[in-house]
């Protein structure tokens, strides 16, 4: 094997890394010297209208007490669920107790329990 190809292969390289950064630097250069659209945009636009402010809401803020309220009807109701669960008689393990009723239907089960959640959660919104 000769060393003149290994040369020419060497020197061909060379040119095409010196070709891509010569391209690199005329795109930089072509970039840098023409103004930038978005620039020339922003400079003609008018004034942003203000955005207002958002509406006051009906229903009142919840404070922490009755945050803490939500929570322990949240817990409640997980509780209650618990009772819900089907044996193969197609009926609940123990009887449910809701302030709607007691029920060993476990669909009948799960409505009462969500409806104990909501009257518990309208009474901790109700209260100081």
């Amino acid at each position: 094997m000769s060393v003149v190809p290994r040369r020419r292969a060497d020197l061909h390289r060379t040119d095409i890394r010196t070709a891509g950064t010569l391209l690199a630097l005329a795109w930089l250069a072509t970039a840098t010297a023409l103004p930038a659209h978005a620039q020339t945009a922003d400079q003609t636009t008018t004034t942003t209208p203000a955005i207002s402010a958002p509406t006051p809401s009906i229903f009142p803020t919840q404070s922490a007490s009755s945050r803490t309220c939500n929570f322990g009807c949240t817990s409640q109701f997980q509780a209650c669920q618990n009772t819900c669960i089907s044996t193969s008689a197609g009926t609940t393990v123990i009887p449910s107790i809701t302030s709607v009723g007691t029920t060993t239907n476990p669909g009948t089960c799960q409505t009462n329990c969500g409806t104990q959640l909501g009257t518990c959660q309208r009474n901790c919104n109700l209260g100081p």
